[in-house]
C-alpha cells in the first residue's frame, strides 16, 4: 500500500488499487488520456475516495454501497 494526502480525509492515508470493478466504474469518468492504473482508493474505513496517485485534487467518491 501507498500513503497519499486524502482529499475526504484531509490525512495522510493508505491507499489500494482499484479492483476489477472498482475500475470499471472509474474508466467512464476520467479523461482518455489518464491510465486507470494511476487511480487508487482510500483504506480508511467510511472514506469511498479514489484518486489519481500524486494529485490529490483529481478523484472523486465512489456511491454509497446501497445506492449502486
Amino acid at each position: 500500500m501507498e500513503s497519499w494526502r486524502c482529499h475526504d480525509c484531509g490525512t495522510y492515508e493508505d491507499f489500494r488499487p482499484l479492483t476489477a470493478s472498482e475500475r470499471e466504474y472509474v474508466r467512464g469518468r476520467i479523461p482518455n488520456h489518464t491510465r486507470l492504473s494511476s487511480y487508487l482508493v482510500c483504506t480508511r474505513e467510511g472514506c469511498r475516495r479514489y484518486q489519481r496517485r500524486g494529485d490529490w485534487t483529481d478523484g472523486a467518491k465512489f456511491p454509497d454501497p446501497d445506492k449502486s
